[in-house]
């Protein structure tokens, strides 16, 4: 037995593995060691390995962190998605798995084959990573730590897992839960067990980038991966134990944007889990914002979002969320890759990642006890309050928590249109009054605006009325901004209202110069045009 100082191989794992190597059969639901003190559920956990191609894009070579890339075998089958799902399983069903089955898969993820040499890229690509992200953990929360090596993720392999390969489901349809992570299956493989045998079914895939498996830091990279979001969900819906109505998005690190950018996207998703995601960072959000698919006033669903010290990391950032119910929790002594499997690990390999402030197991299990009553009322609909004393009082490793309730919602765009086309434009000035006394007093986006008004323009507002009474509004809610006073003056201009038109034509000229959400082009168009108006005008 290895006795580096850094190894504290449980006693119990010693008598399972034995003095011959060989393990005894443990009983039906016994709880392997990884799972600590998590509150299992009464399901057992079946877990499959699906290998699918998009062959509607091509397929990437593998990449490692630092864009090395291996060459792709089968470039010509399409993009490569390695899906790993967990499902509530019968008791007593499938094949029993140790922790190496997961990382095996880790390198199959472009290349599908199983060989020894794969299994030798996985287990360096698993050294190399604990690795990097051990650096990048004690910058966080200062301190040393030792070198990951072979001998410690040797003693990680042989821990007993609770899922059971190719177990018989149960015959019923679940909740879906996706949780994508560069690191799958081997990174969150505890989390997806844990939440399994509570009831949901957990997927787990690596996002990739265009051209490599490596996922691109980017506003086109968080796009590519709800691409690759979407087609694993497709995947799933073939599945017949999914419910296809409750399905939820969890995620860690950057992975975090990828889920605001899908739910931006899908209204599949009821519900959205940011364990210490980057979603309440400035960087994030500006690459969130740099994307036109994103839009922050699509994101209606109840958020959650766990977060630690970090000088990266702030709530603040994610306020502009406004019509979502956000559900904050602070572990201040944890950091952001110990809610990965990592955090469990700390009993085995000590300060895998590097000592930490708190109890890394201690906050694991309560985090995820936090994910789990969080899915359990926003997805199942059950009724516990989330943050009630009880659950509270008896946590240590959470510091702080706090709701913001999000604010009553317009109605999407298309229903708008049908609207006015039942009830004229009427309705859409009702419900914006509606909306402002009840405390959302910018109740339709900026981007609205542009949208409704190329609308209208199609033979439905020949004299420009109604568009006109449009920019009445948006100067109502976005008064400095140039362009909505600049759009109200010309169509007032236009509906013979000069003394209103001559008063925003200089507004906006006035505004135009530091307004941020113009582009140079527009800026310079808008003054000359404001100019050449107010002459005519006056």
């Amino acid at each position: 037995m290895n006795t580096n100082s850094k190894m504290k191989l449980p006693i119990v794992l010693s008598i399972l593995i034995g003095l011959s190597g060989c393990r005894t059969e443990p009983a039906i639901n016994e709880r392997p060691p990884v799972m600590g003190n998590l509150d299992l559920g009464k399901y057992a956990v079946g877990y499959k390995t699906v290998f699918a191609y998009d062959q509607t894009r091509n397929g990437v070579p593998y990449s490692d962190w630092d864009g090395n890339l291996t060459p792709n075998h089968q470039v010509e089958l399409g993009r490569q998605f390695q899906i790993n799902v967990w499902y509530p399983a019968k008791h007593g069903s499938g094949d029993r798995i140790n922790y190496s089955h997961y990382v095996d898969l880790r390198g199959r993820q472009t290349n599908f084959g199983e060989s020894e040499e794969q299994r030798a890229f996985a287990k360096k690509t698993m050294i190399d990573q604990t690795e990097g992200l051990g650096n990048v953990t004690v910058g966080v929360i200062g301190g040393t730590k030792e070198d990951f090596t072979s001998e410690h993720l040797d003693q990680l392999l042989e821990l007993d897992v609770y899922g059971r390969l190719n177990a018989t489901p149960i015959n019923e349809k679940f909740p879906v839960v996706v949780y994508p992570n560069g690191g799958s299956p081997a990174f969150q493989s505890i989390t997806c067990e844990y939440l399994a045998s509570h009831g949901y079914v957990v997927v787990a895939f690596t996002p990739k980038g265009r051209f490599s498996s490596g996922m691109e830091i980017s506003s086109i990279g968080l796009e590519v991966a709800v691409d690759d979001f979407e087609f694993v969900l497709g995947k799933m819906s073939e599945q017949l134990n999914v419910d296809m109505d409750k399905v939820a998005f969890l995620a860690n690190a950057i992975s975090s944007s990828v889920g605001a950018a899908a739910v931006s996207r899908n209204e599949k998703i009821k519900a959205l889990i940011s364990l210490e995601g980057g979603l309440p960072s400035a960087f994030e959000q500006g690459l969130l914002n740099e994307s036109v698919f994103y839009l922050p006033e699509n994101i209606t669903v109840p958020i959650l979002i766990i977060y630690s010290n970090h000088p990266s990391i702030d709530p603040e950032y994610t306020f502009q969320l406004k019509y979502a119910d956000k559900y904050y929790a602070r572990f201040s002594g944890m950091s952001e890759f110990a809610m990965l499997n990592y955090g469990m690990f700390d009993a085995f390999v000590q300060d895998i990642l590097g000592k930490h402030k708190g109890n890394t197991q201690k906050g694991f299990e309560e985090a995820h006890q936090l994910v789990l009553r969080f899915l359990d009322q926003k997805v199942k609909g059950k009724t516990k309050e989330l943050f009630d004393a009880s659950f509270l009082n008896s946590r240590t490793e959470i510091d702080s928590t706090f709701v913001l309730e999000g604010l009553p919602t317009p109605p999407n765009i298309a229903v708008l249109k049908d609207l006015f086309m039942k009830d004229g434009f009427e309705e859409i000035e009702r419900i914006y009054r509606e909306l402002k006394e009840n405390g959302n007093l910018q109740p339709y986006s900026m981007a609205f605006y542009k949208d409704y008004r190329s609308w209208l323009a199609w033979q439905k507002d020949e004299a420009y009325t109604y568009r006109q009474r449009l920019y009445a509004l948006g100067c109502d809610s976005y008064p400095e901004s140039a362009r909505m006073n600049y759009y109200l003056a010309y169509y007032s201009m236009l509906t013979d209202q000069n003394e209103l038109a001559i008063k925003h034509y200089n507004k906006a000229l006035a505004l135009a110069d530091n307004d941020p959400d113009l582009s140079a082009s527009e800026r310079e168009n808008m003054i000359r045009y404001s100019k050449s108006d107010l002459e005519e005008l006056n």
